[in-house]
């Protein structure tokens, strides 16, 4: 006889982790999550920045990142949540958005504070190099969150005599009947090779087990797989996989460990990671693709160290330790998908969050397992981040990226 369950949640990522443990605690039974790499070697959530803001363009962002960072506050030891603050630099250009937001930020994200170069200078006393730099916004409530010990945290507080975790397993194919999902078909991927093989080129294992199990309600939080998965159902997702790398340096120059997360006006991201200095920055021509391929000292000498030593004199001697590489689930909008998923009666989704799904993962899955559970959002109102915006095109106009 096969498996069934009430609830099953592909992705066991920090989004699908979240969405297990808000369904178990509001009295859920009957949840599988399955993964094929359920430790998350290859996970975005494994191999992300840690940076954790409320300061954003829409107000959707807002919420759900205000939401979680409440949480976040309550469970700062056990997640790793810093609340150092996020430092955000601005040239001339970009400046009168800044001035346009502020009474947003100070009211729905929490106080945020502009700075000017002179006083970017006194709080942050290693920028000493501020040409081109108009003003700055710190958000002081803001910070840094260690990702594997909040996807740990969340599935320690998923009840375990209600959530089963099933490990590598590969969904090769659903079963539908009247618009609903009626079984998943899962493939065993009992390699790392085989994981490796699915997950960078979507290959399934030839010679492993398959088991049919029954599902009730089915979540896609397969984060930049979810396009993959969705059309096993029948559907085409807007978002694209794309690659972003980040480098861990060592600068003897300057302590940064007072400090959270800072952007340059380029773009350019760095934080103080364990006695070191972690830092990304997005390459535009970026093409799509399941590709993790770390450049290493290229990447370091081409993208981060000029625009590194371009603000401070502390920079200009910095020795690259390592980084990796790891994929942004991307949507058109540059904002997640969440929600049922229109003609298909059990189906839902919590993916494409674009970069900012570890600082707004608590919120996601409480107000979707509500929905799940009661047929509405009751703590945040997410309708308007359906998939089904981009067929009407209600686009979000959320530009606050990095």
């Amino acid at each position: 006889m096969a498996r069934s369950y009430d609830f099953l949640i592909a992705g066991g990522g920090i989004i699908g982790s979240s969405i297990a443990m808000a369904l178990s605690e509001s009295g859920a039974k009957g949840i599988a999550v399955v993964d094929c790499d359920l430790s998350g070697k290859w996970g975005s959530s494994e191999r992300n920045a840690g940076g954790v803001r409320a300061t954003w363009a829409t107000p959707v962002n807002i919420a759900l990142s205000k939401a979680s960072i409440d949480y976040y506050e309550q469970v700062a030891a056990e997640a790793g949540f810093q609340q150092k603050g996020y430092l955000w630099l601005y040239d001339a250009a970009a400046w009168p958005q800044v001035l346009e937001r502020i009474d947003l930020w100070n009211r729905s994200a929490g106080s945020v504070i502009l700075l000017t170069p002179s006083e970017i200078a006194e709080r942050f006393p290693f920028f000493d190099r501020l040409e081109g730099v108009r003003g700055a916004v710190f958000s002081p409530k803001d910070g840094l969150i260690n990702p594997n010990l909040l996807k740990a945290h969340y599935r320690g507080r998923a009840l375990a005599d209600a959530v089963d975790w099933i490990d590598h397993r590969i969904i090769e194919a659903v079963d539908m009947d009247a618009g609903r999902i009626r079984a998943v078909h899962l493939r065993a991927a009992a390699s790392e090779k085989a994981v490796e093989a699915f997950l960078t080129a979507q290959a399934l294992p030839t010679e492993e087990k398959v088991e049919r199990i029954e599902v009730k309600t089915f979540i896609n939080s397969a984060g930049a797989w979810a396009p993959q998965l969705a059309r096993l159902y029948g559907k085409t997702l807007p978002s694209v996989p794309i690659r972003r790398q980040v480098a861990v340096l060592h600068c003897r120059a300057v302590d940064l460990s007072p400090y959270g997360m800072m952007v340059d006006t380029s773009g350019l991201y760095f934080h103080h990671e364990a006695g070191n200095l972690l830092a990304g920055y997005a390459v535009p021509a970026e093409p799509p693709g399941y590709h993790f391929d770390y450049e290493g000292a290229d990447f370091f000498m081409n993208e981060l160290w000029p625009r590194l030593a371009a603000r401070s004199r502390f920079f200009e001697r910095l020795k690259l330790i390592g980084g990796w590489a790891g994929l942004y689930s991307v949507s058109p909008d540059y904002s997640a998908i969440i929600g049922p998923v229109a003609g298909i009666q059990n189906v839902y989704e919590a993916h494409s969050f674009s970069g900012h799904g570890v600082m707004q993962s608590y919120a996601v899955g409480r107000a979707l397992a509500e929905y799940i559970l009661h047929g509405a959002y009751e703590s945040i109102d997410l309708s308007m981040l359906s998939g089904e915006r981009f067929e009407y095109g209600q686009y979000l106009s959320e530009t606050m990226l990095i």
